[in-house]
């Protein structure tokens, strides 16, 4: 009898586990059906938009079905991230965002989201973070800005596009690891930080590769290192913060794709695998080097394991540094 019983009830879970591999292929094959949203954090126009509406165009065309991206900024990220988290798991809504998830993470108290509340798909481009400085310091390259603030500790200066962003943390972080006193001045975006670089109200800045290298031409900035684990393909003479000496700064910014968690496995899957193959497309290459980002494209895995990896090294530097979101 209980041999019979035992009998009965791995058929019975044998047909259930027939059943949901069965149903997880139905919904990978109808999927999409229907439009797709990429929700972002930040305003139309910007940098964050125009690669997601890039990969939208290419995925709409392959998919059939229209891929709209859908602006919401607001609260440093965060209302954009919690709708999603919000939205029914069946992969039609998806976040499209920056490393600011993780940062947000590490930089409040209490944080209206966990990491668990996504799904990992794709990094679709790496977002490198530079340190430039005003062509009139007397310094160019990391070492030479590190005896400049060791000889005169507190005169030296640095700008980043806000308090708690990414170029304020590594800022902190390099002064930490080098044992410096370089100040920081927070600017409401990358603009105000450059015209304060340019005039000499400041002599550093921290901000996307994509912007200050756009102000290369003028003559009126440098690049000094960039926050990536390797050079940039645009700029092959800048080194890397880990290659100056300081690893621990090396911290990357990024741009990619979350889905609410409980979205089924095999929708991710053909998510993250059209994400993967529209970020290996000649012309999106092109496109994503010439915003001044590197294209990645890697596995939902692969992404998962850089944003527990972010929110470490992150974390590390907000504690010693007791930064805080204001």
């Amino acid at each position: 009898m209980r041999a019979l019983t035992a009998r009965r009830t791995l058929i019975a879970a044998l047909g259930s586990t027939m059943l949901l591999g069965a149903t997880l292929a139905q919904a990978q094959d109808k999927f999409p059906s229907k439009a797709v949203r990429f929700v972002i954090p930040t305003a139309p126009g910007g940098n964050l938009d125009l690669l997601a509406r890039l990969v939208a165009d290419k995925m709409s065309q392959a998919w059939g079905q229209p891929v709209i991206v859908e602006p919401r900024p607001g609260a440093n990220t965060i209302l954009a991230t919690t709708a999603v988290a919000r939205s029914p798991a069946d992969g039609y809504t998806a976040l499209f965002t920056i490393s600011g998830f993780a940062q947000n993470l590490v930089l409040q108290a209490n944080p209206q989201y966990k990491a668990e509340d996504f799904a990992p798909v794709s990094m679709v481009a790496s977002f490198p973070i530079a340190l430039a400085a005003t062509t009139n310091l007397p310094a160019d390259d990391l070492a030479g800005v590190i005896k400049l603030a060791k000889a005169s500790p507190g005169k030296l200066t640095f700008g980043s596009y806000g308090m708690g962003s990414g170029g304020h943390v590594i800022g902190e972080g390099l002064n930490k690891a080098a044992g410096v006193e370089i100040k920081h001045v927070a600017y409401k975006g990358e603009a105000p930080g450059f015209a304060d670089l340019v005039n000499g109200s400041i002599e550093l800045a921290y901000g996307s590769v994509g912007f200050y290298g756009r102000q290369l031409s003028g003559g009126k900035v440098k690049l000094i290192a960039v926050a990536n684990p390797t050079r940039l393909k645009t700029y092959p003479n800048v080194p890397t913060f880990a290659e100056a000496g300081y690893p621990d700064v090396n911290l990357p910014g990024w741009g990619g794709v979350l889905l609410p968690a409980g979205t089924p496995p095999a929708i991710v899957e053909k998510f993250s695998k059209e994400l993967q193959r529209v970020t290996a497309l000649p012309d999106v290459q092109a496109k994503i080097f010439e915003m001044g980002f590197e294209p990645v494209g890697n596995s939902s895995a692969d992404f998962g394991r850089q944003i527990a990896s972010d929110v470490k090294q992150w974390g590390k530097i907000v504690r010693e540094n007791d930064i805080k979101l204001q």
